[in-house]
């Protein structure tokens, strides 16, 4: 059975902690860095950031890297010439950090 700690954590992790994490001045630092990856390697990076999931998700025992995987695909990461995709996704409710990358990398 999922654990009432993780239910009661996400359900307690309001969206608005994201726009105080991850305020306008960090996320164009982020984008820059991101930019900055692309043009030194042939990898391209998407940065993914969820302040919880959903309760059906957590009631069916999602896990944070389950997600990273969904959303790899949702967002058609993996969509690329060479295969060299990369997604980190962050989940603000658990603290936790995800990166999956394509095949070709």
């Amino acid at each position: 059975m999922v654990k009432l700690w993780r239910i009661l954590r996400h359900l307690c992790t309001p969206f608005w902690v994201l726009r105080l994490h991850y305020p306008p001045p960090l996320q164009a630092r982020i984008e820059a860095r991101i930019a900055g990856f692309e043009v030194a390697h042939p990898g391209e990076l998407r940065f993914a950031v969820e302040h919880a999931l959903e309760l059906g998700d957590l009631l069916a025992g999602l896990s944070p890297r389950e997600r990273a995987l969904e959303l790899f695909g949702l967002l058609r990461v993996w969509d690329t010439e060479h295969n060299s995709g990369v997604l980190v996704y962050v989940l603000h409710a658990e603290h936790a950090v995800e990166i999956v990358a394509d095949r070709g990398l």
